[in-house]
């Protein structure tokens, strides 16, 4: 049983095609299965453009996933000894591909003991004169915190108008424990600014594999498209279409994405809130929460639930943030069972390790 991944439920594909458009369900059906467009389907551009409240297509590059996203841009943007600061705890990816580069990262932490806030001023005091990039993730992956918008307009401050850029990874936007709390995309806010998001999360389509960055930024754009051609080159037709239909359908499937997020956490805060040994500050967005132990080592625990009883939690340790924090992910079918065999287990860790 799964409590830790990251994504919201797989979307299966006769549900999309009952909310997504007919004509665009026959172009799927017909598709010819040749090459595609480097930068993406012209369509797909303009609604990811749309999305993000960016209005020309031409600011979006299309790639294989977020993931091929984040790598290209973080190639394309660092040179080695450049200097970078990533907010953490941070997934993997954001703060050890700028390391394989040969950049230096200063990590500026989110600090349970201050709700998870996000601290402009420390991130100022972390820039250099030759920082090339702050690299944030807002609805934050692991903790789910989430900045007021007048801090995340601070945050964006810091790099507007210089040689710094933001890469702003924004793959669970959409989803929000609070609809008002909904942050505006850094790429529409400040041309220094380029956003990174995608079909995977918020909408439950990992499995089709398309992701996009979006920048007025020109001249970062015609650079991941020069790149681009020694990765993916091209990303697969049928994904494309697809992408395209779940952007067309994106207020119902953004809908279904937060009425299980929503359910999920509360079934999670009735279990920590009520359970001596945990604690937790609330996530306020994406799928993710960050919980953690009082008295107990979150890995020794982690790996005794998965094994004795089957269920996968992530110790804070996968983030280079060790404690005793475990990381919950919200977004599946299956979590009030998950949970309902981790409150039956935890009484048996307790007393096998009193």
């Amino acid at each position: 049983m799964n409590l830790t991944g990251s994504d919201t439920e797989g979307l299966p594909l006769d549900e999309l095609w009952k909310v997504a458009p007919e004509d665009t369900r026959r172009w799927y059906e017909s598709l010819t299965l040749g090459y595609t467009e480097s930068p993406g389907h012209p369509l797909l551009r303009e609604l990811a453009a749309q999305s993000c409240g960016v209005p020309s297509g031409s600011a979006v590059q299309v790639f294989a996933g977020a993931t091929e996203a984040v790598f290209v841009l973080l190639n394309v943007l660092l040179n080695p000894k450049d200097h970078v600061v990533v907010i953490g705890p941070a997934y993997q990816l954001l703060i050890d591909v700028p390391r394989a580069i040969g950049a230096e990262v200063t990590e500026v932490r989110l600090r349970r003991e201050d709700g998870w806030r996000l601290d402009v001023d420390e991130v100022r005091r972390a820039l250099r004169p030759d920082t090339r990039l702050i690299v944030a993730n807002f609805p934050h992956n692991p903790t789910g915190a989430l900045p007021e918008a007048s801090v995340f307009e601070e945050l964006l401050g810091l790099v507007d108008g210089t040689e710094t850029l933001l890469l702003s990874d924004e793959i669970y936007r959409g989803i929000e424990l609070d609809p008002q709390r909904r942050l505006p995309s850094a790429a529409a806010m400040t041309a220094n600014a380029i956003s990174v998001t995608g079909v995977s999360k918020a909408l439950g389509m990992a499995g089709v594999r398309i992701g996009w960055t979006v920048t007025q930024n020109a001249a970062v754009t015609a650079r991941l498209l020069d790149y681009r051609y020694w990765t993916t080159l091209a990303t697969s037709a049928p994904s494309e279409v697809l992408a395209i239909a779940g952007l067309q359908a994106a207020p119902a499937l953004l809908d279904r994405a937060n009425t299980l997020v929503r359910a999920n956490a509360a079934t999670l805060a009735s279990f920590v809130e009520s359970t001596p040994g945990w604690d937790w500050v609330p996530p306020a967005g994406g799928t993710c929460a960050y919980p953690w132990l009082t008295a107990t080592e979150a890995q020794a625990f982690s790996e005794w639930l998965v094994d004795r009883h089957g269920v996968l939690l992530a110790p804070d340790v996968m983030f280079a943030h060790t404690g005793q924090h475990l990381r919950f992910g919200m977004g599946r079918t299956l979590f009030p069972e998950g949970m309902a065999t981790l409150a039956q287990a935890w009484p048996e860790w307790q007393r096998a390790t009193s």
